[in-house]
């Protein structure tokens, strides 16, 4: 049996990397996935893909996936989003809040409209889809499962990333609350935090930098952790596997912030 068989998701960020994944895997376990991007052309070729894989997958249920364009630093394009996806489905169980964007650069010279963006893109639009999808849940009475992405950077500091660590302590906040308010309801609410994650964000923004700084130094594992692995955190806290698991951050990072005594 599938572990998200008859499930309806919707995925933010879902054209590459995490997101990608994430779709990948719940479409493995039975769901049927609707991917959600600003990238037009990566969105087009993630989708063919996703539809490609479930043919060659050898099941005789076929399952459906679609794509909605969307630029969640636009609250009208999330309302409308929101709206498309459930009703292409005819409701949803599970949304994932994966979608984020990070620029590495140094506290003193950060401009308020990247700070205003980053803080758009990784909270408001988290809270707004959110809260959006958990009225119509509410309302068609579906005990639904949200899952959002915050990272090892919003359980402890680090330099360059102001904007986006402040973004992701808000998100591991913000899921707590929410978790509290929806129990009620029957919607769980649970984050995944991972560490150095070798993505596509990750590489592009090494070569931004031309880093040369091997980031698994602290990492007890020794290695970056990878998509797949990412995306079965995804999967456990979106399953009932997870039914009495609710206002918690999964950390997936090797052992990194366990081991921040050590320098």
């Amino acid at each position: 049996m599938c572990r998200l068989q008859g499930k309806r998701a919707l995925i933010t960020g879902g054209a590459r990397g995490i997101g990608y994944g994430i779709a990948s895997r719940f479409l493995r376990e039975g769901a049927d996935v609707i991917i959600l991007d600003v990238r037009k052309d990566q969105l087009a070729v993630a989708l063919d893909s996703l539809r490609q894989e479930t043919a060659d997958s050898g099941k005789s249920q076929k399952l459906r996936v679609e794509s909605i364009i969307c630029d969640l630093a636009d609250p009208n394009q999330i309302e409308h989003a929101a709206t498309t996806a459930w009703k292409l489905f005819g409701g949803l169980d599970i949304l994932i809040n994966n979608a984020g964007i990070a620029v590495r650069e140094t506290f003193t010279e950060i401009p308020f409209e990247r700070w205003r963006n980053i803080i758009d893109v990784n909270l408001h639009a988290m809270f707004l889809l959110s809260q959006r999808i958990s009225q119509y849940m509410i309302k068609e009475g579906i005990h639904g499962a949200i899952v959002n992405m915050a990272s090892k950077n919003g359980l402890a500091g680090s330099s360059m990333l102001a904007h986006y660590n402040a973004s992701k302590g808000g998100v591991v906040l913000l899921t707590q609350s929410m978790a509290v308010d929806l129990a009620k309801h029957g919607i769980r609410v649970n984050a995944v935090a991972p560490g150095f994650i070798d993505t596509p964000l990750d590489r592009e923004l090494k070569e931004k930098e031309g880093q040369t700084l091997v980031l698994t130094d602290r990492t007890p594992m020794r290695r970056l952790g990878t998509i797949e692995e990412t995306a079965n955190a995804f999967l456990f806290l979106a399953s009932d596997e997870a039914s009495y698991i609710t206002g918690t951050t999964l950390v997936v990072d090797g052992g990194h912030l366990a081991n921040a005594g050590e320098f």
